[in-house]
């Protein structure tokens, strides 16, 4: 719950500023202050929902290193600890992965950059979703598109407007988004997917 409501304080950035964080591009001093605004935001506005109190404290914190916070000092707080824990390096494996890293790259910078995190939920990373050679990426025409599959490069509007970022698995609703922008000329009839090399299916649907 907590990740799947980490990103609303975005509501307050400029459209600009999420592209640029999206894209993996370098911030300015003060985008990058803004940006680091948004956990709090989301934070006051789910607080005062009943029971959403430890949802709204790990989100947060999903940018402090929360073992040197005054307080969660208290036993009581492990679980809510742990939580912001795996909220802060799931957001920077994300990161580094929009950036260009491989996932084994990613894993191997968090798990000396994040030291005072329990080295279990670094190795996780590796453990979870290892790089995989039965994988590759094919351009894919929209109409073609399969749930399952998964994204490998943003994709954007002709305008230069991020539309959506890689790494999202596609869904019934994102193929139906796709196809809408298409029919209006809003983007390429073409998007860049991960599939299984073995996967008849995916072959087929590829474009070569």
């Amino acid at each position: 719950m907590a990740a799947l409501m980490s990103q609303p304080g975005c509501v307050v950035l400029a459209p600009e500023t999420i592209e640029a964080v999206f894209s993996g591009r370098e911030l300015s001093p003060e985008e990058q202050a803004r940006y680091a605004s948004h956990p709090e935001v989301a934070r006051n506005l789910l607080e005062n929902i009943p029971r959403m109190e430890p949802i709204a404290w790990m989100i947060a914190h999903q940018n402090r290193p929360t073992s040197v916070e005054s307080d969660i000092a208290d036993r009581e707080m492990a679980d809510l600890r742990l939580g912001a824990d795996l909220l802060q390096v799931a957001i920077a494996f994300d990161d580094l992965i929009r950036k260009g890293r491989s996932r084994v790259e990613a894993a191997n910078q968090l798990m000396k950059q994040y030291r005072h995190v329990d080295q279990k939920v670094l190795f996780s990373l590796v453990e979870l979703d290892p790089e995989k050679e039965d994988e590759q990426s094919q351009k894919c025409g929209i109409e073609k598109l399969s749930v399952g599959m998964v994204l490998a490069e943003d994709v954007y509007a002709k305008t230069g407007a991020l539309v959506v970022t890689k790494g999202q698995e596609v869904t019934f609703t994102l193929i139906l988004k796709l196809k809408s922008l298409q029919l209006m000329g809003a983007i390429t009839g073409f998007v860049t997917v991960t599939i299984a090399k073995e996967s008849e299916v995916s072959k087929a649907a590829a474009v070569r």
